[in-house]
């Protein structure tokens, strides 16, 4: 087939401009093929990392939680660590520059052991009553490393009445699955010892199981503990808390799939009609290769060789620049990677979409009669 390589590619040059945007539109087909699949590994990732065995326990209306429940959650049969946890939001010098505080001890980086710190950290950390630990993507957007000191407004005022805190950060942690999230993780003691109201309380509590096929029924025995006193909980596992977000809005997978599959549905029209147009206005060659003896056969193949010599490479390209476009995606959302996997289902679907476009032209061009086709019948 080799020796037919330049029939081949003068073919699919006859007409330039029609090849050149129906080359472009194959491209851009995969970019965004392989764009929403990195996306779609990305989010399957985060499902993943996200575990039943790690529970929740929040307020069920909104109000703030003693921190002192805490010691009634760990009687609780099969609850095996209870850190907890108040969270709140803010800012750096800019509004735009916005990012999550979360005020610990240390029992929060033993329920989360994927925060990556070292023991000598923690140590500090503890030691140190306005020290802070920052995510990857803070210290990239706002440039702070170890050893900066920074001030954030936030919406909790200090005793003085001021709503600005103040941190030394001591380490920049990463954490898997959240690489784009900006948050810093400070001391506990240090938020309730400053603010004005509140002392005491916390919004949430991690609580870690022993068995993850428990979750549902630890969350229902935590939650029926406070289910009569002033502060009425609602506990869930971190893995539902995730399953049901991506639900109340839309399911992912199905709407990577269907853009997808009418993405290709067009670019199977449009390839399609090129391979169409192109056996038309070739007819009489199409002739003339079988008079100077050019089997049925070999004419059926050299069209359907165009067709996949065009869709292939237009394919490999859009998966190319989709495997370059991924570092910029995962900056922004933090999740999106290529898998091997992509560029196999790209180069099958590639090759179904190449047959599917040019059996039709090629088996009429099979079939051509020399007579009728040279006469203009």
């Amino acid at each position: 087939m080799m020796k037919y390589f330049p029939l081949i590619w003068a073919g699919l040059w006859r007409k330039r401009l029609r090849t050149v945007f129906t080359f472009l539109s194959i491209v851009a087909a995969f970019v965004l093929f392989g764009v929403l699949q990195g996306v779609d590994a990305g989010l399957a990732h985060v499902r993943d990392l996200q575990r039943l065995d790690r529970l929740f326990a929040g307020s069920r209306f909104g109000t703030p939680l003693p921190i002192s429940i805490g010691t009634r959650i760990e009687t609780v049969r099969g609850v095996t660590l209870v850190a907890p946890a108040h969270g709140m939001g803010g800012y750096w010098r800019d509004q735009k520059n916005g990012l999550g505080i979360v005020s610990v001890d240390e029992r929060w980086f033993a329920a989360i052991p994927e925060i990556k710190v070292t023991k000598d950290q923690l140590r500090e950390l503890s030691q140190t009553g306005t020290g802070a630990f920052v995510s990857v993507a803070c210290a990239e957007n706002y440039g702070w490393k170890i050893g900066d000191k920074i001030s954030l407004m936030t919406n909790l005022p200090q005793s003085d009445g001021s709503k600005i805190w103040t941190y030394d950060v001591l380490a920049v942690f990463s954490q898997e699955g959240h690489d784009a999230d900006r948050y810093i993780v400070s001391n506990y003691s240090y938020l309730d010892e400053g603010r004005a109201d509140g002392k005491g309380s916390v919004n949430y509590f991690v609580v870690r199981i022993n068995d993850p096929a428990q979750s549902a029924e630890v969350s229902k025995a935590i939650d029926k503990l406070f289910m009569t006193s002033g502060t009425p909980t609602r506990t869930f596992s971190e893995k539902m808390y995730g399953q049901s977000g991506q639900n109340s809005s839309f399911s992912t997978a199905f709407f990577i799939k269907t853009v997808v599959s009418a993405a290709f549905f067009t670019l199977l029209f449009l390839t399609a009609n090129t391979m169409m147009q192109a056996f038309r206005e070739r007819i009489p060659e199409f002739a003339v290769l079988k008079t100077v003896g050019f089997s049925d056969l070999t004419v059926f193949t050299i069209v359907l060789a165009e067709s996949t010599l065009l869709t292939v490479i237009g394919a490999a390209l859009g998966l190319t620049i989709a495997a370059f476009l991924m570092p910029l995606a995962k900056d922004t959302i933090g999740i999106a990677h290529i898998r091997p996997i992509v560029f196999f289902y790209g180069g099958v679907s590639a090759l179904l979409l190449a047959f599917i476009s040019g059996v039709v032209p090629g088996w009429r061009a099979k079939r051509l009669n020399i007579v009728d086709a040279l006469a203009g019948r």
